[in-house]
């Protein structure tokens, strides 16, 4: 939390030693050997390199190149319009401070920042959209490491693969062949100087909120984009988490929830997964067989809830109370061999290892558990919930059941959505395809309802929901309201109409703490961005959507024909044909 005068020092030094290195690449053979440095420490330049379940040996992971970091999102650098210019300027003069800052001449920042925004501009232009890099469909491209030499001869893959232990014998893939040539093209045709403040950048970039404070309020300043930066504690817990993530999710784990609420939160879920089972085989626009593979595929999934009995290994890498930036440093290098280890490790099922890409931070799911959230693996068929989603408001073990269901129920009963939604993946977590052309062709019937819904919410001024990108977070809000209502119902029977002292029914107390998780204030600029780039809706679609095709919401509330909250029959979703319940 502190920056004394000894961190200062620390990070000085640290950065000042760091540049001083990548100033003396002067060929391109030393920006192969910098390069190389800066990947084993954590640093993805250019390209990543990862472990990855292997679709042909579920025992086994394999090793995967991904694209490299961007500092913007991908389409930043190709949009048409004076905003996205206005933003492209901002960035590049973002990009000049902070090398002037750490030392570099207004001139040749200047130039630098004119680098590096025509190299990542060319890297974005070649590079898939982010999770197409994981779908089979177009991510899927297995080589031999002798292959890599091929595709891009300009890398030095013996060196690489050498110091991240890919054997020679191992078939390992290439997310996109076109990005990897783009990769090569860049690297043999761009100028050494160009290369050189490219990887400066990079290092500057992947460690920011750790840099001296001046470079690190600059940074802060671009990212809150005229807002109010982040408070320090808020920068500090999410640095605590990407570096330190797995002590902090076993410590917060242990003391903060604990078995009892754990097994509390398993008694919700698990009832949320039999409603889920039982809607499945009434699914009869899809044929049988798939219908069954599906069937089988819920029912045998895994929800590891909360936290693992048997916790990954936290590692061991020297701290000091004075020299943030070394700190970091250490616990990414440890991270990236970490990640480099698995490939050649086995593959458990039961395991927490699986990497997630929540927007704070992607990594390893066990080390991701403050997070509240609820994260679906296709490749071990497992949702894991996360400990941070057992805390209040989300859930109270000593709340009333309906209050459970309707925040907690619910985002079980979401995940599982998205379990049915995917079909490229069988109930043992090999990419099978359960479905028929046929069947897919009647699920796209089946969602044209929710899409036609998002496509008429008008967000702000002019300003609509894309239904064909939110589709799939709409379908699990509809999804896990529908099956945590229907858990909720069984579970407290003919009591659901009884008044409490509260006035309220378990019925309208299930459909407030639904509503409540969606508390939030968003401005236009932020909704504007989210609409362009997110593919969930806005929190206030996100909450009134839903209910407002269920029925058993308009008689908890006594709500006459005709309300907003109350859609006619002919405009109502169902869910895949399933009838909601009326009460």
């Amino acid at each position: 939390m502190n920056r004394d005068s000894a961190t200062e020092r620390s990070a000085g030094k640290t950065l000042a030693a760091w540049r001083a290195r990548l100033d003396r690449v002067n060929s391109h053979e030393q920006f192969m050997t910098a390069w190389l440095d800066l990947q084993s420490h954590g640093v993805n330049a250019v390209i990543t390199y990862a472990a990855q379940p292997d679709p042909s040996d579920a025992a086994h992971f394999r090793g995967v190149f991904l694209q490299g970091n961007l500092g913007q999102r991908r389409l930043a650098y190709s949009e048409k319009s004076p905003q996205a210019d206005a933003l492209r300027l901002r960035y590049r003069e973002h990009v000049a401070r902070m090398f002037e800052l750490a030392g570099t001449p207004k001139a040749r920042a200047a130039q630098g920042a004119e680098a590096v925004l025509r190299l990542e501009s060319t890297l974005a232009s070649a590079s898939l959209p982010y999770f197409d890099q994981f779908d089979p469909k177009t991510g899927e491209h297995p080589v031999t490491p002798a292959e890599l030499s091929v595709l891009a001869p300009h890398v030095d893959w013996t060196r690489f693969l050498k110091m991240a232990g890919q054997r020679p014998d191992r078939m390992l893939n290439v997310a996109s062949s076109d990005y990897l040539r783009s990769v090569d093209a860049l690297i043999a045709n761009t100028p050494v100087a160009d290369l050189r403040a490219f990887l400066t950048w990079q290092f500057m970039n992947t460690f920011p909120t750790a840099l001296p404070d001046r470079l690190a309020r600059e940074e802060q300043g671009f990212a809150s984009r005229g807002l109010k930066a982040s408070p320090r504690f808020a920068q500090c817990r999410l640095e605590t988490m990407k570096n330190l993530g797995l002590e902090l999710s076993r410590q917060f784990s242990l003391r903060y929830v604990g078995s009892k609420t754990r097994s509390a939160a398993k008694e919700i879920a698990a009832h949320v997964q039999d409603e889920v089972v039982k809607s499945t085989t009434a699914f009869t626009w899809l044929t049988p067989a798939a219908r069954a593979a599906t069937e089988q595929k819920v029912r045998l999934l895994d929800l590891k809830v909360a936290y693992p009995d048997n916790w990954p290994e936290t590692g061991s890498f020297p701290l000091s109370r004075h020299a943030f930036l070394d700190n970091v440093f250490a616990a990414q290098e440890y991270e990236q061999h970490r990640e480099w280890k698995r490939v050649n490790e086995e593959r458990r099922h039961d395991s927490w290892e699986a990497t997630v890409y929540p927007n704070e931070a992607a990594g390893m799911a066990a080390a991701r558990l403050v997070i509240p959230n609820g994260f679906p693996d296709q490749t071990t068929n497992s949702i894991i919930l996360t400990a941070a989603s057992l805390r209040p408001p989300q859930f109270d073990a000593e709340a009333p059941a309906e209050v459970r269901y309707g925040t907690f129920g619910f985002l079980v009963g979401h995940e599982l959505g998205h379990i049915i939604e995917n079909h490229d993946y069988d109930a043992f977590g090999r990419p099978v395809d359960a479905w028929s052309p046929e069947d897919v062709r009647m699920y796209d019937q089946q969602r044209a309802c929710v899409v036609k819904q998002a496509n008429e919410y008008v967000a702000f001024d002019d300003v609509h929901l894309d239904g064909d990108k939110t589709e799939g977070e709409n379908f699990g809000d509809l999804s896990g309201v529908y099956h945590a209502y229907l858990a909720m119902a069984r579970e407290l029977g003919a009591h659901i109409s009884d008044k409490g002292d509260d006035g309220l029914t378990p019925s309208q107390r299930f459909f407030i703490a639904y509503a409540q998780q969606w508390c939030s204030v968003e401005g236009p600029d932020s909704m504007r961005e989210s609409i362009r780039d997110d593919g969930h809706a806005p929190a206030r679609y996100r909450t009134n959507a839903p209910l407002s095709n269920m029925p058993a919401f308009a008689h908890a509330f006594s709500c006459p024909s005709g309300s907003p909250m109350v859609r006619p029959e002919s405009t109502r979703c169902s869910l895949w044909g399933l009838a909601f319940p009326a009460r």
